[in-house]
């Protein structure tokens, strides 16, 4: 049996059930992309990415190399003061996550993770939203971070994380 480095990151975080098994999925590339489907022979070729148009539909390009992801990870990151790197169009997902969680002490790690998850899984359902022709669903990165952090705090009042949230709500 392997172990799974993202398992403990993905699985003792304060996110809602349904937002830890897509944060599996996506750290298993079991996610059901363009280039995904290409590979199973559901499509002929991958597609471009439905938010920017500029790269393949990849996991790890929607939830960290596309523009429009580093948009709203740069501007999370900035509304709640936390001083991380946003990611590079090169890197993973995972590697980035990995790299990123090693700047935050202690029992931070854990609203950390929340928010990673949180992130990843409104990237997700707005490349969704544009795949299926959602317009009312579509958003912009800034619409898109201040309902992350509207949904963090949600996530708060209902007492998920109760203090380890503190940090990563702001009145």
């Amino acid at each position: 049996m392997t172990r799974s480095a993202a398992a403990q990151c993905i699985w003792r975080c304060w996110a809602p059930l349904k937002c830890k098994i897509f944060a599996w999925l996506a750290s298993q590339y079991r996610l059901w992309t363009s280039d995904r489907r290409a590979r199973h022979g559901l499509q002929d070729t991958a597609s471009a990415c439905y938010t920017c148009y500029q790269e393949e539909d990849t996991t790890d390009h929607i939830l960290a190399g596309c523009v429009y992801a580093r948009q709203v990870w740069d501007g999370c990151f900035r509304l709640l003061q936390i001083n991380v790197q946003i990611p590079s169009s090169e890197d993973t997902f995972m590697v980035w996550w990995d790299k990123a969680r090693k700047f935050i002490h202690g029992k931070l790690k854990r609203g950390f993770d929340s928010l990673v998850i949180l992130t990843a899984w409104h990237l997700w359902k707005q490349r969704n939203a544009r795949v299926f022709n959602r317009n009312d669903q579509v958003r912009s990165e800034t619409n898109l971070v201040h309902l992350i952090h509207d949904e963090i705090k949600l996530w708060k009042k209902a007492g998920l994380g109760v203090e380890g949230l503190d940090p990563f709500v702001r009145e």
